[in-house]
């Protein structure tokens, strides 16, 4: 498993757990961005911003 993998299944774990805790509109909505970049990293496995240089 690479870093990148790694990354997106902390912030799915971290998203879903602090979800699950806080109970407000803005940390929903700031932990299902969380969600949602966890799960494109783990199904991507890489960055999209790297350069090419």
């Amino acid at each position: 498993m690479n870093k990148y993998r790694l990354l997106g299944i902390t912030l799915l774990i971290v998203g879903i757990t602090l979800m699950n805790i806080i109970d407000n509109d803005l940390g929903s909505f700031i932990f299902g961005i969380f969600i949602g970049i966890g799960g494109i990293l783990t199904i991507a496995g890489k960055s999209f911003f790297k350069r090419n240089v």
